[in-house]
């Protein structure tokens, strides 16, 4: 069997393993893991509730901070199941998802939590976003995609990619204009032009799957993901070229910073940081070697990282500091 081909076959062995032991239906579901030091839980994925930053990971923890020092764990979280991603419309209201399909919603910035259903056939969902209180969008394994008008009580898949393809779609995210765009599979990526209704499969001429993508902004959108490899468009999607990351490293996450710079974080302890006008990044590895999952920018261009040991400061230069407006 080809190498690509063992590997696509690993990677659908796992993601099938994680879907049936989600949950059993009927059973009664445990709720979150409690710990007594939860920032230093492995965590996936970290959005910002207007001041607050709230992060969430494997069984059910989702942890929470108003000052990116102190961290708490949420007061009630329904599930114990790996959490991978989570979109806040406002400051108060918020969904996250994870295995099983997934999908929790807060209305007090993360504090508490309640599963407002499991979405059909229990799929494993890969990233959230949501555009106000009403309109969202989730995508995930196997061409997975669902869009919500009322707030996620109610749910309508979305056709991506040609009829057949089952890329697993992992990061959904806004662009420049009231785009959508979506990084996926094998060095796909797919674009929306009308709030998310349909989707244009886009030639990024990269093969390595992406993980993450962001849009500047100044309307520049970047996806990243196998191999160290991110792309660079600067017209919101026609085109693609390289910018070297000086790793080859899988990028996890991706975004900018308030100072103009943009960081990345991925596997192996990468930690890398372009300025403005994105020539290349400067990596570091971090001593410890975990593996790193997300990012959350700072005020004054620092960042909080997110992996397997938690979190910690990103950036030499200096410590925790206040969340972004």
């Amino acid at each position: 069997m080809p190498k690509n081909e063992t590997k696509r076959l690993l990677a659908t062995l796992l993601l099938a393993l994680a879907a049936g032991t989600a949950g059993t239906a009927g059973a009664a579901e445990p709720p979150a893991m409690r710990l007594d030091r939860p920032q230093e839980a492995s965590l996936v994925a970290v959005a910002a509730a207007g001041n607050r930053l709230v992060a969430v990971g494997d069984h059910g923890v989702v942890v929470r901070s108003d000052d990116g020092l102190n961290w708490t764990q949420a007061d009630k979280v329904p599930v114990d199941t790996l959490l991978t991603a989570l979109s806040f419309a406002d400051e108060r209201n918020g969904w996250a998802v994870g295995h099983g399909g997934v999908l929790l919603k807060t209305s007090d910035a993360g504090q508490t939590w309640a599963l407002q259903q499991r979405l059909e056939d229990a799929p494993v969902l890969l990233s959230v976003w949501f555009e106000n209180a009403q309109h969202g969008i989730v995508v995930g394994a196997y061409g997975y995609a669902s869009e919500t008008r009322d707030g996620g009580n109610s749910w309508q898949r979305l056709a991506v990619g040609e009829e057949g393809d089952d890329y697993h779609l992992n990061r959904v995210f806004p662009g420049p204009d009231h785009s959508l765009f979506i990084a996926a599979e094998g060095g796909n990526a797919y674009r929306s032009l009308d709030d998310g209704a349909t989707w244009q499969a886009l030639d990024t001429g990269a093969s390595g799957s992406l993980w993450c993508g962001t849009a500047l902004p100044d309307g520049r959108v970047l996806l990243a993901g196998m191999s160290g490899r991110v792309l660079l468009s600067d017209d919101r999607g026609d085109s693609w070229r390289e910018v070297d990351s000086g790793s080859t490293e899988a990028i996890t996450d991706i975004r900018a910073l308030a100072d103009g710079r943009v960081a990345l974080v991925g596997n192996g302890g990468l930690v890398a940081v372009a300025g403005g006008d994105l020539a290349g990044f400067t990596p570091t590895v971090r001593p410890d070697r975990q593996n790193l999952s997300a990012l959350a920018p700072l005020r004054g261009g620092d960042l909080l990282i997110l992996g397997q040991a938690g979190v910690s400061p990103g950036l030499d230069k200096g410590g925790p500091g206040k969340p972004l407006d």
